[in-house]
């Protein structure tokens, strides 16, 4: 695989430290930019018309699809999105590749139509050392968010800020039930943060973090694009 050169625009992006800084003390960031509205608009249509072809049933809580850059062009553009590109380069080196490119998008789920919402989780190190007990990282995680999640009941990312510098819990484990990794009842209030933003909002995070994505209670389809 080829390896990539350094973004050439590295030097006009003033808060990249920023940005690298809380992926190593929080686990994650918002990058500074907003996904052109155009690959918005192209990616949601793509969704849009894969979306019309399932016949859902109401319980139906959403749909997804894996290995999408080989479905649609507009996903080669966030595959190559620069900004995103030049913190996989500062983290990784010019050597990385792609290890996953999906869309989900959830519908509403009303209260007492329950089907299980993805709880808290970590993506790793599973099959991979720990070192000293912790999960280095290995993995960056970008989440496109592509639609609003400003308003309140979305089913938008959330994570526990910070919690991949605590002891390693590997993947699908529940931080409840594992009472020596150091996660603490108080680390859900004080370190819970939900990812909120805009269409085209974009969050990088590493893959020891947890994180999870409740139902969506409200009207609008809640969609998110992740390349890692």
């Amino acid at each position: 695989m080829p390896t990539i050169s350094p973004p050439t625009h590295a030097d006009s992006w003033p808060r990249r430290d920023e940005c690298l800084a809380a992926i190593d003390r929080d686990g994650f960031t918002i990058l500074p930019h907003l996904l052109p509205q155009d690959m918005i608009d192209r990616a949601n249509a793509y969704i849009d018309e894969r979306c019309a072809r399932f016949d859902r049933e109401e319980e139906d809580p959403g749909y997804s699809e894996t290995d999408i850059v080989e479905h649609d062009p507009v996903f080669r553009e966030f595959l190559l999105y620069l900004p995103s590109l030049q913190l996989s380069y500062d983290v990784f080196g010019p050597m990385f590749h792609l290890g996953q490119d999906k869309w989900t998008r959830k519908f509403r789920v009303d209260e007492g139509k329950d089907p299980m919402s993805l709880t808290w989780h970590s993506d790793g190190p599973l099959g991979f050392p720990e070192v000293n007990g912790y999960a280095p990282l290995h993995t960056l995680r970008f989440g496109y968010l592509m639609s609003d999640s400003t308003h309140g009941d979305s089913g938008t990312l959330e994570v526990i800020r910070g919690s991949h510098r605590k002891r390693t819990l590997h993947a699908q484990e529940s931080i409840h039930w594992q009472p020596f990794s150091g996660h603490r009842p108080d680390d859900f209030e004080t370190d819970h943060v939900t990812v909120q933003g805009p269409a085209g909002t974009i969050v990088a995070f590493h893959n020891g973090i947890w994180h999870r994505a409740q139902n969506n209670r409200s009207d609008i389809p809640r969609t998110i694009v992740y390349f890692q």
